[in-house]
C-alpha cells in the first residue's frame, strides 16, 4: 500500500470514528433528557399508584 492510500484510509477511519462518537454523545444526551423527565414525573405518580397507608407496617407474627 502506498503512502497516499494509507493516508486516505487513516483519514477515513478518523472521520468515521468522530462520527460514531458524535452519534453516541447525541444518544447519551437524549437519554439523559428523557431520564430527567421520568424522574420529575415519579413523585406525581407515586401517590396515585398505592394509597399512602399501605406498606407502612409489616406483620411479623406469622
Amino acid at each position: 500500500m502506498d503512502i497516499a492510500a494509507l493516508s486516505a484510509a487513516v483519514s477515513q477511519a478518523s472521520v468515521s470514528n468522530q462520527a460514531s462518537l458524535l452519534v453516541m454523545k447525541k444518544v447519551m444526551d437524549t437519554a439523559t433528557t428523557q431520564n430527567q423527565g421520568l424522574i420529575e414525573l415519579l413523585p406525581a405518580t407515586a401517590s396515585r399508584i398505592s394509597p399512602p397507608h399501605l406498606g407502612n407496617s409489616i406483620d411479623i407474627s406469622a
